[in-house]
């Protein structure tokens, strides 16, 4: 809830704190939580919109396109104005007149009147950090920040800074290709310059991102292929090379979404098995993190200048009109390029009404294959002659060498190749923890035919569906890395030309083999299942 104070004249987070301080008049302005400070370059561009000249005035934006303005709260909707074009009319006015405030002064009022109430919150911030450091630096793990360039992972890098009195904690920069310039000037230039001794890594990815979205097509909000592919899979990489276990600190909030709203503040088992995520300001607000940024008198990344209220990729199929509206005054280029790339899909995939497709962002909500090649094959089995278990898959792709990685997470091979045959006995333990022989394989190179003689006690439906899922990787990997972030042991590699399993690594958790639906992140994305739009 937002009060404002007429004597303070500025927002107030806590009106019972704030009155142990002042007895000026408060009065309610909003239900929500956001409270965000509307710099100089967004001024700019509301005056525009409304026709009514704000670029003197003190504005905070409250959310859903409302402001507080002159003692009032005022709406400016932009929708229309945006999809009748009327910012691309002042697109180079905003573009070539970009101020930046980087003097904070006008916004001390706000801080002094929330003093007690932003000190409680980092108090308790740092109180957990430290306190987590604690309970689990006798195992091993050190401290580290996932540093994206955005604003919460700008709070939380200063809060642990702060907390454990250490500006060498190591940082990782999440690099996906697709960050906004700005956000690479915020890492490069104003963070490192604020921050000299941070160790900055970067987890950069070798995939190109736009031809791959000629394989998946364009993210959408239920294909969000690009975050395991571009994100995860390059930061777990990264984390593999630590001399230690990772407690990783994370801006995430339970505000900033529904599936973000039910973590817990530190999550012991995460995507990596070495990594333990720790949450300070999870229970945050907009306005805490904003009052926190000006408290402190952090350096923060332009985008938020311009009015932009989450920086993250820069065509993110979660970003709103507004944001897409900024980019494409900010950065034409980028979104000519994303432009050409939704029209060249829709027209590839017969979509009836490309204009309609890209304008109304329907590519936004697109499901599984939406017009591309289906990928989800079906692989046959049937009943083999060696015995009344065996059961012969047959793939659609020749069987090679390479073929031995991909089972290889089913157990330990011992291979014996004869003239006639290949044959791969696989031990693991079974159901009662007993380590054997759980089933042999048989195949000849060149062919398309694998031989499956399962042992006793064996699940052979489950086996055959996960020699199944594995044979799909098998014959769609273009090795895009997703993989590569499913294993929490790090033993699967896919950057270096191959797919590899480390056998020192894999323990054969088997959590690899169906993370994609029927194994595969092609098959995922691309299946028929989910039906088209």
């Amino acid at each position: 809830m937002i009060y404002w104070c007429h004597k303070c004249n500025v927002p107030i987070f806590d009106k019972d704190m704030h009155k142990c301080s002042c007895d000026g008049r408060i009065t309610k302005i909003s239900e929500g939580s956001i409270c965000n400070p509307v710099f100089k370059q967004e001024r700019k561009l509301l005056s525009k919109i409304a026709g009514i000249d704000y670029t003197g005035k003190t504005l905070w934006y409250l959310g859903a396109a409302k402001y507080f303005v002159d003692g009032h709260v005022v709406k400016i909707p932009y929708r229309d104005w945006y999809k009748q074009k009327k910012h691309i009319l002042c697109a180079d006015d905003l573009r070539n007149d970009i101020e930046i405030e980087r003097d904070y002064s006008p916004y001390y009022s706000v801080v002094e009147a929330n003093e007690a109430y932003i000190k409680s919150k980092v108090f308790e911030a740092e109180q957990y950090i430290t306190n987590t450091l604690a309970k689990y630096k006798p195992d091993n793990y050190i401290p580290t920040v996932s540093f994206s360039g955005g604003k919460d992972s700008s709070v939380v890098s200063r809060l642990v800074m702060d907390a454990l009195q250490d500006n060498s904690v190591i940082h990782f920069f999440g690099d996906t290709t697709l960050e906004f310039p700005e956000t690479y000037s915020y890492v490069q230039e104003k963070f490192r310059r604020e921050n000299p001794r941070v160790p900055l890594i970067p987890s950069e990815t070798e995939n190109d991102f736009f031809k791959l979205c000629k394989v998946f097509g364009p993210p959408s909000q239920h294909e969000r292929w690009c975050c395991t592919i571009f994100k995860t899979s390059n930061l777990n990489k990264e984390y593999d090379n630590l001399p230690g276990n990772s407690l990783t600190f994370l801006g995430i909030r339970h505000s900033e979404s529904l599936a973000r709203s039910r973590y817990e503040r530190t999550q012991v088992k995460s995507k990596i098995s070495s990594q333990i995520n720790a949450m300070p300001i999870i229970e945050w607000t907009d306005y805490d993190v904003w009052l926190y940024i000006l408290y402190k008198n952090l350096p923060i990344n332009d985008c938020y200048q311009y009015g932009y209220k989450r920086v993250g990729c820069w065509c993110c199929p979660n970003n709103s009109d507004w944001s897409m509206m900024l980019t494409e005054i900010y950065h034409p280029n980028h979104m000519q390029r994303w432009k050409d790339m939704v029209y060249d899909f829709a027209y590839r995939t017969g979509k009836t009404d490309p204009d309609d497709y890209y304008e109304e962002g329907r590519w936004k909500t697109r499901r599984g294959a939406s017009g591309l090649q289906v990928k989800n094959i079906s692989i046959a089995d049937t009943p083999c002659n060696l015995s009344d278990t065996a059961r012969n898959v047959i793939i659609g792709k020749k069987i090679s060498k390479d073929i031995l990685e991909f089972f290889k997470p089913l157990g330990d091979l011992k291979v014996i190749e004869k003239t006639d045959m290949t044959y791969v006995s696989v031990y693991d333990k079974d159901k009662s923890e007993e380590y054997r022989k759980c089933f042999e394989l048989r195949f000849k190179y060149g062919t398309t035919v694998i031989k499956v003689l399962p042992e006793e006690r064996i699940d052979i439906p489950n086996l055959i569906n996960r020699i199944k899922c594995q044979m799909r990787k098998y014959q769609f990997c273009i090795r895009c890395s997703a993989c590569d972030s499913t294993c929490p042991h790090g033993a699967i590699d896919t950057i270096h030309g191959k797919y590899h399993i480390d056998e020192t690594r894999c323990v054969h958790c088997k959590h690899c083999v169906a993370k994609f639906y029927n194994g595969c992140i092609m098959c995922d994305v691309l299946s028929s299942k989910k039906g088209t739009q």
